[in-house]
C-alpha cells in the first residue's frame, strides 16, 4: 500500500468515527428529549439559572460541601 492510499485510509476511517459519534451523540440526545422526568429535570434548571439560584462550584472541596450529611 503506498503512503497516499494509507492517508485516504486514515482520513475515510476517521470521517466514519466522527459520524459514528455523531449518530450516538443524536441517538442520546432523543433519549434524552423522549424521557419526561429528565426534561422536567432540564426544565427546572434552566428556571434556576434565569432566577438566579445558582452557586458556583471551582473545587471538588465546593461540590463536597453541598452534599447534605
Amino acid at each position: 500500500m503506498d503512503p497516499d492510499s494509507r492517508d485516504i485510509s486514515r482520513i475515510q476511517g476517521r470521517n466514519i468515527m466522527e459520524r459514528q459519534t455523531d449518530r450516538e451523540a443524536l441517538i442520546d440526545t432523543i433519549d434524552i428529549l423522549n424521557n419526561p422526568k429528565t426534561m422536567e429535570i432540564i426544565e427546572r434548571s434552566e428556571s434556576d439559572i434565569v432566577a438566579g439560584r445558582v452557586k458556583e462550584i471551582s473545587s471538588v472541596d465546593d461540590l463536597m460541601s453541598e452534599i447534605p450529611r
